[in-house]
């Protein structure tokens, strides 16, 4: 390997160092701002994911025990940033939704970060951006499995 790859590679894992203590530092300043513990920014962010989940489905998401889950659902609902409601689909099964306070508080915290992130990525022709993906996607399925790997060692 030639030094100035070596040096990229390097830069690299450096720079996902950075970039994993900048989101641990923001993750905590928005739990403090929303009056939160990082258990439930994390829960939160879930119930904010594509489909709407079910307490169980949230545990399991967060991997969180089923009365762990029920513990921080109960304090978002407190703090007015989720709800329970009745599966339209199903009324037997509940879901978990985010609240318009919790929408507004979203907005207002990761809007600007969103905006900004759009202006850079349009900047980057669509090679840099399959690259980008990519990088993403393995990196997430690495740490998925040392999670894994990490967990089954207890």
């Amino acid at each position: 390997m030639d030094t100035e790859r070596e040096h990229l590679v390097a830069e690299v894992g450096r720079a996902m160092q950075e970039y994993q203590r900048s989101l641990d530092v923001f993750d905590q300043r928005v739990a403090d701002r929303l009056g939160l513990n990082r258990t439930d920014t994390r829960c939160l962010e879930l119930i904010f994911g594509p489909g709407s989940l079910s307490p169980s489905e949230l545990a399991a998401a967060a991997g969180m025990t089923t009365g762990g889950v029920t513990t921080a659902i109960d304090r978002l609902e407190r703090a007015g940033y989720a709800t329970r409601v009745r599966d339209s689909a199903d009324r037997r099964r509940v879901v978990l939704q985010p609240t318009d306070r919790s929408r507004r508080a979203v907005d207002e915290i990761y809007g600007p970060i969103v905006e900004r992130g759009r202006v850079y990525l349009d900047s980057l022709d669509a090679a840099t951006l399959r690259g980008l993906v990519d990088f993403l996607r393995f990196s997430t399925r690495l740490h998925h499995e040392h999670g894994d790997r990490v967990a089954d060692r207890r």
